[in-house]
Parts: C-alpha cells; structure tokens; sequence
C-alpha cells in the first residue's frame, strides 16, 4: 500500500524507533505512512528524511542561528498541553501562509500517552516565543511541530528550534533525527534538506533502505516511474484498438489515511488505467507497482459511493477495493498481449 495508518494502544521506545526505520511518523495519536502528498491539486512524491546523528556538527550559518537565541532562555521538557501554547500556535498558525492544523491540540491530542513527548521551549524573559516538540524513541526521535511567536521571526525561530532538537538528541546518544518528509519539486520542505546535506538520508522504498539525499534523482522515484509507465502503456493500448481504455488520476488515493476506512484496506494508487468506463458493474483497472516494477490487472469494488463529480482525468465516482489480480507482467507488450487475448482481440506480432 503506498498509504497506511495504525493506531497503536501501546508503543514502546523501541518500536517506534522499528516504525520510523520503515518510513512511519506521527499524526495525532496514531503512525502513518505514506508515498505520494498533494498541494494546490498537484501530485508530488512524500520522501522521509532522516539525519544521522553520530558525526553531525552545525554548519557555519546554523552556528550563527543558535548564536541569535543564545540570550534566551531555552529549556528542553515534558511537553505538556497549556494555554500559553495553544495562544502561541494560534498567533503562529494566523502569520504563515500555508495551513497547518486549527489548534494544537489537534497535532498533539492530550489524550494520547503512548508518545515519550517532550520540547524546546524558548523564553524571552517570562514570555514564551517559541516551541518545537518531538517524540522520543530508544535510538532515535521525531520532529513533530515547530511554532514561534511571528514578532520574532527575524530570529528563525523554526530552523533554531529543529537544531535544538537536534543537538538535546545527540547529547543523549542518539542515532536518527527524523524531521518528516520532504517533497522535491515543492519548495515549501526544502529547509529540511538544509539540515545537514553529508548526513541526511531519504527513504528508499522500492529497496526497504535508506541512501543518500546525494543521490537523489527525480526520475527514480515513484511517482514519475509509475506515472510513466502508464503513459508508455496507454500509447501502447491505444496503437492496438483499446482505445477506451485511458490514463485517470484517483482522487480517493490518501482515503487509508482517515481511521474510519481502516477496516476496508481501500485502493491507494494515485494513477491507474480506466478499462471499461461505461460497465456499471465492477471497475476493471490496470495499475503500476512500483515497487515489483509491474503491470496488474486487477477487478475492484466499488465500496463507497462519492458526491465529489466526475471531472476531467480524475476518477472520483467510487472509493474502490481491490477484490482480485487477475495477472501481473512487467513488459508492457506482454501485457497488451494477454490482455487482448483475455478480451479475444487480435494484436500484431511484435517486430525484432
């Protein structure tokens, strides 16, 4: 599934440790994970960023920031759920251009206690004017939110809270930092790659590893693999007569992200191949794995209907179940072959 999300009753310091090694994080009191994130309607892959902590050593510009908040006081705590910090998250929530939660008690639900939860809290005298709150594992922490007060923001109050976080982890002998996701081609994540180029990794999932962000190429990851391949398929159906058979995004993609759609193990691909748009029963698609670099043909439920509208590329009718694969194949020819023999079409031989 490239979207899950679990709600754990217990989690011990370990297993969340074993949880962010997969590419898991934190989202109110449950973990989730997930391949692929939209802003502003557009589709962008979610790569999970981790800093090695062993030989981590600020940079000279990081240097200058903590300098800047060094006559503060600064103290690292038990998070706890206060007036004074729901008033600060608001101030922040109200200066920043993009939209984070309503309150913060809905990024940290004070009901929730199975998080080692604490914070960097910074003072200017008596005033609270920034707070950064992380989750502790057993080898390894969280980064979950940072807000400051926007009359300091000349400060970079945020960048000043992650190296705090960062610096009270390693002091404790701590091996990963993980400040969340970062989303290449959405400007708006890149501060964390700013965090430490030499000692940063990003989640690999086809091979279940990390590499170095040094590494990283756009055209490898999954999105424009998955993407691609279905745009080689299509044309391909297409030159054959299988002309109805066409490319459409999935609106319902993230549903697995809502806790009251666990149960059903919806459809979580982004982009699939719309085979028979007009059946009225099952829904017939072709999808991209990209972690088995294959094609499936897979029959679909449709589980829940939708009052969202058709429009355009996208299919929004139904959110949708996979029921059965019918077959798998990674060479697109191979593929158009037995599909049109399943549907008794004739196909040209392929030409050496």
């Amino acid at each position: 599934m490239y979207a899950s999300l679990v709600t754990p009753e217990i989690l011990a310091a370990a297993e969340l440790d074993q949880y962010l090694e997969k590419g898991w994080f934190r989202l109110g009191k449950n973990l989730f994970t997930t391949s692929f994130l939209t802003f502003e309607e557009t589709l962008f892959d979610a790569l999970w960023l981790r800093v090695s902590l062993l030989d981590y050593q600020p940079s000279r510009s990081q240097k200058e920031i903590l300098k800047k908040v060094s006559r503060f006081q600064i103290r690292e705590e038990v998070f706890v759920l206060t007036d004074e910090k729901e008033e600060l998250f608001s101030r922040y929530r109200k200066s920043v251009s993009f939209q984070p939660a309503q309150h913060l008690a809905g990024i940290l639900p004070p009901e929730c206690t199975i998080f080692n939860t604490r914070c960097i809290s910074i003072y200017d005298d008596h005033r609270l004017i920034a707070c950064g709150v992380f989750d502790e594992g057993q080898h390894a922490a969280e980064g979950i939110v940072n807000f400051f007060d926007p009359e300091y923001r000349r400060l970079s109050l945020g960048k000043a809270l992650m190296l705090k976080k960062i610096q009270a982890c390693k002091n404790k002998g701590m091996q990963w930092f993980y400040p969340g996701y970062v989303v290449p081609g959405y400007a708006r994540f890149d501060y964390k790659l700013e965090l430490s180029r030499e000692d940063s990794e990003y989640y690999d999932r086809r091979e279940s590893r990390w590499r170095s962000t040094r590494t990283l190429e756009l055209k490898e990851q999954p999105l424009a693999r998955m993407v691609a391949a279905l745009v080689q398929l299509e044309g391909l159906m297409h030159s054959f007569g299988l002309s109805d058979f066409n490319l459409k995004r999935y609106r319902f993609y993230d549903v697995m992200l809502d806790p009251l759609y666990g149960p059903y193990d919806l459809m979580t691909t982004p982009y699939f191949i719309y085979c028979f748009p007009y059946s009225g029963g099952d829904e017939v698609l072709i999808t991209f794995d990209v972690i088995s670099g294959a094609y499936q043909l897979l029959l679909c439920r449709k589980m829940f209907s939708s009052s969202v509208p058709p429009e355009g590329l996208y299919y929004s009718e139904f959110l949708l179940q996979e029921h059965r694969r019918i077959f798998t194949e990674s060479n697109p020819f191979n593929f158009v072959l037995a599909l049109s023999k399943l549907l008794k079409r004739n196909v040209p031989e392929m030409r050496n």
